[in-house]
């Protein structure tokens, strides 16, 4: 709903066109992660969240045609289109290896009659074929119990191993929190070579996967959430800001130190500038009893 003309300065900051808009859109999102806290998240962590917010972009539930323009049956040459279909990701989705798919919402045919229906269709959602499956990282040296589909074995065994597919995969078509989670593991893990000289020994799988390393700050933030990421920072920020804070007693102690040291304050009681013990509530007892 539009608001008058004369109220629109004191209701929005911008015009109310570039709320509707593509263009503005962009720019209030681009304006929404250059301030307040998000503005202090690094780059890397910011890179990482867009790609992840893409989504899987691959058609996998549908297949495209590959060509640009096709003719229909009256000879009219039309172009091509490729409609994505819309895929909705529950939470158990994140819980597991999917492998980008999804849940379809699809619309059910009405039986035909004598009288038009003008009723929405009901709805039916298609869900892939779930399977209980256990894959095995060598990084980590753990197997790891998870639901998956047949789509996403088939990716595991093509990029021949767990933790190629992992650490190969871009994050938006891998997706699932929990396989990022896992993801953040093992580059920490690859952080240092010392981790892989345990009781196994195992220092030529750091060797196989060493080219996946990465510094362990951007390690550390990899595979966070943005409620996750937001509250990492603030406590880097709050942590910053305590160490950074000096008591005012102790910065006057100190000023009235060096002037008694100079020899400005030559006639100053010492014992007024020195941090005395509270004796607290019996001392102050004591004192009425002298």
């Amino acid at each position: 709903a539009g608001v008058s003309r004369a109220l629109e300065p004191f209701i929005h900051e911008y015009p109310s066109w570039v709320y509707f808009t593509s263009a503005g859109g962009r720019m209030l999102r681009d304006k929404a992660w250059n301030k307040g806290v998000k503005k202090n998240i690094p780059r890397h962590y910011k890179d990482f969240y867009f790609t992840w917010r893409k989504g899987p972009q691959e058609h996998i539930h549908s297949r495209p045609t590959s060509a640009r323009f096709e003719k229909d049956e009256w000879g009219e040459i039309h172009p091509v289109q490729n409609p994505r279909i819309y895929v909705i990701y529950p939470d158990k989705f994140h819980e597991g290896l999917w492998g980008g798919e999804g849940v379809i919402k699809a619309l059910l045919e009405r039986p035909k009659g004598r009288h038009r229906s003008f009723l929405h269709p009901p709805a039916k959602y298609l869900w892939p074929q779930l399977l209980e499956g256990v894959v095995y990282s060598e990084i980590l040296d753990k197997h790891i119990d998870m639901v998956m589909t047949q789509r996403g074995v088939n990716l595991v065994d093509e990029a021949k191993g767990f933790d190629n597919y992992i650490l190969n995969t871009p994050v938006n078509e891998i997706y699932a929190w929990k396989l990022l989670k896992l993801k953040r593991e093992m580059l920490l893990k690859l952080c240092e070579k010392d981790n892989f000289a345990g009781v196994n020994g195992k220092t030529d799988v750091y060797d196989k996967y060493h080219e996946h390393a990465v510094p362990h700050e951007q390690a550390d933030w990899t595979g966070l959430t943005l409620q996750e990421a937001i509250k990492k920072q603030l406590a880097i920020d709050r942590s910053k800001a305590e160490e950074s804070t000096v008591p005012y007693k102790s910065v006057y102690r100190k000023e009235l130190l060096d002037l008694l040291k100079d020899g400005h304050l030559e006639e100053l009681d010492v014992d007024l500038v020195t941090e005395k013990k509270d004796p607290g509530i019996l001392g102050g007892f004591k004192k009425l009893f002298k």
